[in-house]
């Protein structure tokens, strides 16, 4: 690998951007809008703040949102959902703007060359190799790659549904670069018992700073960055106890550690999180004041904001 970045540290944002598909086997109505719409407004707002900031975004994609309505093609594993997953019926044959998102397709092609567009699986399988064969992880591959390749959109970076990582040589075959890899726990919790205990107590009030790190080949011959956090990452319950007493900006201090000890060991911090993710308006909020040292670290030079196959190539 040759080491060509510039004396600072990186930004990567990745968003799993997947409309009902990360639920198709536990979906229930009341998870999402009944029309979608309030999940593409989500999907608008982020691409101003991003806009605002300068900020780029790794948009993670099911490829089967790429379509307008059910294309009935010649491979259709949604046909294995019949009589097994009752969403059968709101996709096959179907034009449910929760399960088709052409037109958030568009949206993000209009901001190109700023974004990235990531594979996100097909149709949301999990990459287990003891549940996933090697052909049924090709086919997910190809079918994404088919009909992206409609907006000439290529894409190098993998981020694996449910962070279940498999299958890295067929990606690696597939001319993929780099892939999203599970969260960097601090040395501390690995420690037997008192690990497992502070790894609980950050789940639910997150108080340590996220891992930073440079970035590595694998043996796949893949580049791992892996996540450093995900943005909400304290339990929810208690983040809208903070919004309430008027310090919703608590559980974002020790992310905002992390993006200042990247700019300062010129490494990498690595935030993820799913659109739907962001409920209030102090989501919002939260998001712009981490965005907001972010920008200032970039106004200095200290940072770059950056998409995963982009800091890839890099460092390749």
């Amino acid at each position: 690998m040759s080491d060509t970045r510039e004396n600072k540290g990186y930004f990567v944002f990745t968003l799993d951007t997947e409309l009902a598909w990360g639920h198709y086997d536990c979906f229930t109505p009341t998870m999402f809008s009944a029309n979608g719409q309030e999940e593409r407004k989500v999907i608008e707002r982020l691409l101003d703040i991003f806009e605002q900031f300068n900020i780029v975004a790794t948009w993670a994609i099911v490829g089967h949102m790429f379509f307008e309505k059910c294309e009935k093609c010649d491979f259709c594993p949604i046909l294995e959902w019949k009589g097994k997953y009752e969403v059968f019926n709101k996709i096959y044959e179907a034009d449910d703007p929760l399960w088709y998102g052409a037109d958030i397709i568009e949206l993000l092609i209009r901001d190109n060359p700023r974004h990235e567009i990531a594979f996100h699986g097909y149709t949301h399988k999990v990459f287990d190799e003891n549940l996933l064969s090697k052909e049924e992880a090709r086919r997910e591959i190809r079918e994404w790659l088919r009909v992206s390749q409609r907006k000439n959109i290529i894409p190098k970076s993998v981020v694996f549904p449910k962070n279940k990582i498999g299958h890295l040589d067929i990606l690696k075959d597939e001319g993929f670069v780099c892939y999203r890899g599970e969260q960097i726990l601090p040395g501390i919790f690995s420690i037997p018992i008192l690990g497992k205990i502070l790894e609980r107590i950050d789940n639910l009030i997150q108080f340590v700073p996220p891992e930073v790190f440079d970035p590595k080949i694998e043996p796949s011959g893949l580049m791992n960055l892996p996540s450093s956090r995900r943005l909400f990452g304290m339990n929810r319950r208690v983040s809208l106890v903070l919004d309430m007493l008027k310090l919703p900006y608590l559980n974002m201090d020790c992310i905002i550690k992390g993006v200042n000890k990247a700019a300062n060991e010129k490494k990498v911090i690595h935030i993820r999180s799913h659109p739907y993710e962001f409920r209030t308006e102090k989501d919002y909020d939260k998001l712009r004041y981490l965005l907001q040292v972010v920008s200032a670290e970039i106004k200095i030079g200290r940072m770059q904001s950056i998409g995963m196959a982009n800091l890839a190539n890099i460092l390749f």
